[in-house]
C-alpha cells in the first residue's frame, strides 16, 4: 500500500543522503573524515557553514568553488546529490509500499556510492557490493517467495561466474587486467536484485552506457587508446537499478526490446 508520507519523507531526505553519500565516496578509504569532523574546504581547510552545504543549491551558487580560496569543490557531491534525488523519485514511481520503496532507495544509494568511488579510484568498495546480494535476495523473498528468491540467488552466481570468466579469459588472451572482480561482484548485485533472465539486459545497457562515457570523454578533447581505463561500474550499476525499478513496475525491458 502507498505510503504517502513515507514518500514524502524520502524525497525530502534524498539530497542530503546523497551529501553523506559523496562526503563518504570522495574521503573513501579514510571515513574517519567522515562525521567524525566538521566539514571543510579541501583547499585553505576553513570549516563550512551550513549555508555552504545545502546539497546541491550551495554548489551551484558558489560556482562550484570554495567562497574563500577558490579552490574548485569535487564535483561528484553535486552529481551525487542530484542521483540521490533521482533514485528516490524512481523508488517512490515504481515502489507499492513503503517496504518496496524503501528496498529500492536503499540499493540507489549504496550504488551511487559504489559508482563514485568507481568513478574516482577505478574500485569498487566490498562494504557496499557484498551486502548488497544478499539483500537482493532477501527483497525477492519478500516480493515472490522462495521461487523469486531463488532466481535471485542464481542471477546473482550467475553474474559473478559470467563476469569472472571474461576477466579470466581477458587476463589470459592479452596478459593484464581488463576487468576486475568488483565488477563482477557488482554484476551478482544485479542478478540479486533482478533474475538471472535480466543479466543479458544489464550487460548491455551497462556497456552502451559505458561506450557513450567513452565518446563523451573524446568529445572533450581526452585521448582515447587501448590503455585507457574506463571504470565499468557506473554502468552496471545504473541498467541494474533501473532494471530492477522497471520490475517493481511491471516493465520487462528485455522483453520490450526483443518483442517490440
Amino acid at each position: 500500500m502507498i505510503d504517502p508520507v513515507f514518500d514524502l519523507f524520502l524525497l525530502v531526505a534524498s539530497p542530503f543522503i546523497g551529501s553523506f553519500v559523496t562526503a563518504a565516496a570522495n574521503a573513501w578509504p579514510d571515513w574517519s573524515k567522515v562525521g567524525m569532523t566538521r566539514s571543510a574546504c579541501a583547499g585553505c581547510g576553513r570549516t563550512l557553514g551550513p549555508h555552504e552545504l545545502i546539497p546541491i543549491a550551495s554548489y551551484l551558487i558558489q560556482g562550484g568553488r570554495c567562497r574563500n580560496c577558490r579552490t574548485a569543490i569535487w564535483p561528484g557531491h553535486p552529481i551525487g546529490e542530484t542521483l540521490c534525488l533521482l533514485v528516490a523519485a524512481g523508488a517512490v514511481l515504481a515502489g507499492s509500499g513503503p517496504v518496496e520503496t524503501g528496498l529500492a532507495a536503499l540499493m540507489g544509494w549504496v550504488l551511487v556510492y559504489a559508482s563514485l568511488v568507481d568513478w574516482r579510484e577505478f574500485i569498487l568498495p566490498d562494504i557496499a557490493t557484498l551486502p548488497l546480494i544478499p539483500l537482493g535476495i532477501g527483497a525477492a523473498w519478500l516480493r515472490g517467495g522462495s521461487d523469486v528468491a531463488l532466481l535471485a540467488a542464481i542471477g546473482a552466481a550467475a553474474g559473478f561466474l559470467l563476469l569472472w570468466g571474461l576477466a579470466e579469459g581477458y587476463r589470459r588472451f592479452r596478459g593484464r587486467e581488463g576487468l576486475g572482480m568488483g565488477d563482477a561482484k557488482l554484476l551478482a548485485v544485479a542478478g540479486a536484485w533482478t533474475d538471472v533472465f535480466s543479466l543479458a539486459w544489464i550487460l548491455l545497457a551497462a556497456a552502451l552506457a559505458t561506450l557513450a562515457g567513452v565518446g563523451i570523454f573524446r568529445m572533450r578533447g581526452g585521448a582515447v587508446s587501448g590503455d585507457l581505463a574506463v571504470p565499468f561500474g557506473p554502468g552496471i550499476a545504473a541498467a541494474a537499478f533501473l532494471t530492477h525499478l522497471a520490475a517493481l513496475a511491471g516493465i520487462d525491458p528485455l522483453r520490450q526490446a526483443l518483442y517490440f
